[in-house]
């Protein structure tokens, strides 16, 4: 094998036609854009003796076309295939008929290994000035061949698990995302919010029947997603995800240690240090009470157990606190629904910010239970949530709405 098919292989040219006459470098562009192309000088040709439009074995050569083509290289610099192209003319008809190659489509100038992997690159989260450095090729034509490979349309089919959530999209917009919980395929992502929006989209796409059959709707609790959700798919059960719940009482917890802080006069007490430096050890569902570390601020070796009870033995209010964050969430966690219940129900605090969180969640009941009973979540809607944020804050946001809503469904795909 030449060293001139060898190179063809490696770049992923192996239409036999293509005969390689040279390789050398050049410089395109212009400006700040100027750089260094490997250029590839090639013929393609072949035997052609029909002619495609009247069908007459009356084709002639007719010189060749010169084309410069994008092509996959083996480095981070860019590759130029100049290839003349054969032509031909029929004697009979009088059209023209120029040669053809799998390697690009017909009258392109960027080959089909090209476009693949510009869109390869694009579902990771890269701006379209990156990929057109890494490809050899315009930011206009990245966004071309986005615009052209994707067509953002909501699922023909409406699964039976959904999962509901919010996004921020172009000039502070809030959008609306759905995706399959089961698959985590998107479903649909919609302009904005707005219930009136989202109840005519599921109206005018799902039939009655289909949106019957969903079982399950996991969102955060959103009561204006809680308004509708029954009207549009009846049979369905609300779950409220775990993670919110959890976090709405861990931030109760917090406000009411910051309230003791400032309670205390001596900030170099041994309660004032395991509140303010430690407080990341009242968040661990179960803390450790037989190995001791060293605690910074303390400036002791104590277990977990043993900084939680410096901090609440002298706050009833924060040990009431505590004990009901701690309560929770171990019974939503193990799917405890009766002693969920019970705590949510009975709980009697004395006012405050975990009386008033319980108060939500006592508004949100058959949610949270229905958290405890299945194992869906809103977790793989946040990570997709997360990807939308890597990509905005990749391509320094987006001012087209469609254009961002097109990579947001590369994401989702």
């Amino acid at each position: 094998m030449s060293d001139i098919d060898t190179t063809l292989k490696l770049l992923g040219i192996t239409d036999s036609n293509i005969h390689v006459t040279d390789i050398h470098e050049e410089k395109h562009g212009r400006g700040q854009g100027r750089k260094n192309y490997q250029v590839i000088q090639a013929e393609l040709t072949y035997k052609l003796e029909r002619c495609p439009h009247c069908g007459m074995l009356k084709l002639r050569r007719n010189g060749h076309i010169l084309t410069h083509i994008h092509v996959n290289g083996p480095t981070d610099r860019p590759v130029v295939l100049a290839l003349k192209k054969q032509r031909w003319r029929c004697a009979s008809c009088g059209s023209t008929v120029t040669a053809t190659t799998p390697v690009v489509k017909a009258n392109h100038a960027i080959s089909n290994g090209v476009v693949s992997y510009t869109l390869k690159l694009s579902k990771q989260a890269m701006p379209s000035k990156q990929i057109a450095s890494m490809t050899g090729i315009s930011s206009t034509s990245v966004a071309r061949m986005i615009d052209t490979a994707i067509h953002p349309r909501p699922s023909i089919t409406l699964p039976r698990n959904l999962c509901f959530d919010e996004f921020r999209s172009t000039h502070s917009q809030m959008s609306f995302i759905c995706i399959d919980a089961d698959t985590h395929k998107g479903v649909v992502v919609l302009g904005d919010r707005l219930s009136v929006d989202i109840k005519q989209f599921f109206y005018s796409h799902y039939s009655s029947a289909q949106r019957a059959r969903v079982e399950h709707v996991c969102m955060d609790m959103n009561a204006a997603y809680q308004n509708f959700i029954h009207e549009l798919f009846p049979n369905a059960q609300i779950v409220i995800d775990r993670f919110h719940v959890i976090q709405l009482l861990g931030r109760a917890m917090d406000q009411v240690r910051i309230q003791c802080l400032k309670e205390i006069n001596d900030k170099h007490s041994r309660e004032y240090k395991a509140l303010k430096n430690n407080w990341k050890t009242l968040h661990k569902a179960n803390p450790d009470a037989k190995h001791r570390r060293y605690r910074p601020g303390l400036n002791e070796y104590l277990t977990d157990q043993e900084v939680v009870d410096i901090g609440t033995n002298a706050f009833p209010a924060l040990k009431d606190a505590y004990e009901t964050y701690i309560n929770i969430h171990d019974a939503l966690l193990n799917g405890d629904t009766v002693r969920l219940d019970e705590l949510i129900k009975h709980y009697r605090g004395h006012g405050g910010p975990m009386s008033v969180a319980l108060s939500t969640l006592r508004k949100n009941l058959r949610g949270v239970l229905n958290a405890a009973k299945t194992t869906y979540s809103n977790g793989p809607i946040e990570g997709v949530n997360r990807k939308i944020k890597e990509l905005k804050r990749a391509c320094y946001g987006f001012a087209n709405q469609a254009r961002m809503f097109k990579r947001i469904y590369q994401l989702i795909a």
